[in-house]
């Protein structure tokens, strides 16, 4: 068989020197590549959309972090506030083209309760909403702030929504830990942590308007009669791949 892997492109922005496809990877006809390691001066604004609700604290990369790291702060405002980085609502990634998302994070902050709720989700999802169970198409990892130490993993296809699952997972404010959701097969869709399977749900409902997603990394909280709650999540890489067809 014929090597598809090519030599790849190198240029020079705000975040580093960076191998692309888009903004790192290697070009291979058969299999779409994104890598980012968060390195440099600036993340790449131009790759990456956010959107930021009400924050003291611009998305930005952490200085002097070892390794590079993205931030995402909510503040002890009493206020609705959304932290979250994805592509602008392009979505791009097909979930039934063998895709796959690991990423290395750590929440430093764990979603702490400020009377009202404050959640974090990061994985791959559709449409961005500001309320989170409102986007039509999920497959994420997801913490709140009532039991901010039990890591969650949940599905939903548009067809069945199967939320609130415990990956057995206890998490420690600060510690990186290395997330992987496998959906080469989506009727048994993988959630790992550390190469650990900690779940498996199944996105077997999918259609054909409904698979288009984009990455997805959110911090957030919403204020009814009040929300002082924090958050902070901390990106160290975000890896994805999928089949070109």
């Amino acid at each position: 068989m014929a090597d598809t892997t090519y030599l790849p492109k190198i240029y020079r922005d705000k975040g580093g020197d960076r191998q692309v496809v888009a903004p790192g990877g290697v070009i291979d006809n058969q299999n779409v590549t994104i890598y980012d390691d968060f390195l440099g001066e600036a993340y790449s604004t131009v790759f990456w959309g956010t959107t930021e609700t009400a924050l003291n604290a611009a998305i930005a990369l952490s200085a002097d972090v070892a390794n590079g790291a993205l931030a995402m702060v909510l503040d002890s405002d009493d206020n609705t506030e959304i932290a979250a980085l994805h592509f602008g609502d392009n979505e791009c990634l097909r979930i039934d083209q063998g895709l796959i998302i690991e990423t290395r994070l750590t929440l430093s902050v764990l979603p702490l309760t400020g009377v009202e709720t404050v959640q974090a989700v990061w994985g791959v999802a559709g449409t961005h909403n500001a309320t989170l169970d409102t986007i039509d198409c999920s497959a994420w990892f997801r913490v709140e702030s009532a039991a901010n130490t039990a890591l969650l993993w949940e599905t939903d296809d548009n067809v069945t929504n199967d939320d609130d699952n415990a990956a057995g997972i206890t998490l420690v404010a600060g510690t990186y830990n290395v997330y992987k959701i496998d959906m080469t097969d989506i009727s048994a869709v993988k959630f790992y942590v550390d190469d650990v399977l900690v779940g498996t749900g199944s996105m077997a409902g999918l259609t054909a308007s409904i698979g288009d997603v984009q990455p997805y990394f959110r911090v957030s909280k919403t204020k009814s009669s009040g929300n002082t709650g924090t958050g902070t999540m901390l990106i160290d890489y975000i890896k994805i791949q999928q089949q070109r067809s």
